[in-house]
């Protein structure tokens, strides 16, 4: 409550209930204890229907001691029929993301809770942005969603007698690496994938780690391009 009334304060979140809190997530940063991270999502007035929102996150770091704002970033969000965010939709990720010398980013990230469509070839959640400091900005550098799913074949909402029916699951983890590119170090990206094979109701699932990819920082964010269009995903078992 120390860190919602400092920012509100500070100007960065409206007052009082005209305004209501979305999702917050708030920390102590285990980097430097001296200072708090917070995420706070919020919904401007008159907007209250799940799904059809235009929310406001703002990211800070703050002295943990006085709760005075040192850096801050403000982005909005937009919620569809494929993104909602609820109560506990937003995290804070303070593994040792170690990018530069004395640099070290942290994560906010935002897990929908939206039931999308009905009969989707593919879905994907847990948005991941990292976040370094620079004065009194918090810049954003990675953004990527760590969380797929993918039809690979079959008709999951056609089912019909002897059906197999082909999908893929993956989650992706980041590790830093010792190779660096416009001063900021390289990132490896891997991928834990579950295929789950259905024939006639009975389920086969196969867990295997997906060879990594490295994306490298371009001066201004890593380049994640490779990782939304489907690198890590298979073919159908016949086409292999």
């Amino acid at each position: 409550m120390q860190t919602i009334y400092a920012l509100g304060t500070g100007g960065l979140l409206p007052t009082g209930h005209d305004a209501p809190i979305v999702a917050q997530a708030c920390r102590v940063w285990p980097y430097d204890e001296s200072l708090a991270l917070a995420a706070v999502a919020y919904a401007p007035p008159g907007q209250t229907a799940i799904g059809e929102r235009a929310l406001r996150l703002v990211i800070a770091m703050l002295d943990a001691q006085s709760s005075d704002v040192l850096a801050v970033h403000e982005r909005e969000i937009g919620e569809d029929a494929a993104f909602a965010l609820l109560e506990g939709g937003v995290l804070l990720d303070t593994a040792r993301y170690d990018l530069a010398q004395g640099t070290r980013a942290f994560g906010v990230v935002l897990r929908s809770s939206a039931p999308g469509p009905s009969c989707p070839d593919g879905r994907f959640n847990d948005e991941l942005t990292l976040y370094v400091r620079e004065g009194r900005a918090l810049r954003p550098v990675f953004a990527s969603h760590m969380d797929f799913w993918t039809r690979v074949r079959g008709e999951p909402c056609s089912w019909a007698r002897g059906q197999h029916l082909v999908t893929e699951e993956a989650a992706f983890t980041i590790g830093v690496e010792r190779g660096r590119r416009h001063g900021f170090a390289d990132l490896r990206v891997t991928a834990d994938v579950a295929r789950i094979e259905t024939t006639d109701g009975d389920e086969d699932r196969l867990v295997r780690r997906r060879a990594s990819r490295i994306v490298r920082y371009d001066g201004t964010r890593y380049d994640v391009d490779a990782l939304e269009n489907g690198f890590f995903w298979t073919q159908a078992p016949e086409d292999e």
